[in-house]
């Protein structure tokens, strides 16, 4: 259950830091800076859903510098189409496009602490896993999962416990 870490390379030192404390927590991620093949691969789209399509939470760093970027809401996109678990960590005042309200926002430590809580949740009841070949009601369920995770984990930082 990896969570693939999207960013705007600006924002590089921010997406490096998030990896490192998932990590710590025993979490497997994905972070293109890590992956040789991202570096050496005329296909970057192809790695890049490829490897979305591997994890099964997807957390975007995202800064005022993210608008100027294509490759984090193709991103998003590409996780949403597959039903991933998806997060965004506000780093700076931001303003973010309301199509992102769907989803968790985590701006500060404890919020990602709050992530690692209901990943760990879902690990344990075993409610995320990859769609490579599963059948439709399956997946029907794996949605619904997907928004109980993003609604559990939206309520919980609101209450900031």
């Amino acid at each position: 259950m990896p969570v693939f870490i999207s960013y705007r390379h600006m924002d590089r030192a921010h997406a490096i830091a998030i990896n490192t404390r998932l990590t710590q927590a025993k979490i497997r991620t994905y972070l293109d800076v890590l992956d040789p093949e991202s570096q050496t691969t005329d296909d970057i789209t192809g790695v890049i859903t490829r490897n979305i399509t591997e994890c099964t939470h997807l957390l975007a760093v995202v800064s005022e510098k993210t608008a100027q970027s294509w490759w984090v809401p193709f991103e998003i996109g590409e996780a949403t189409i597959s039903n991933r678990r998806i997060c965004t960590f506000k780093t700076g005042p931001a303003q973010l496009p309301i199509y992102l309200d769907k989803w968790p926002k985590l701006s500060t430590a404890s919020d990602l602490d709050f992530f690692i809580d209901a990943y760990r949740d879902e690990v344990s009841n075993k409610r995320s896993m990859a769609l490579d070949s599963i059948s439709e009601s399956v997946k029907g369920a794996y949605k619904r999962d997907a928004e109980m995770f993003h609604e559990q984990l939206k309520n919980r930082i609101r209450r900031g416990f």
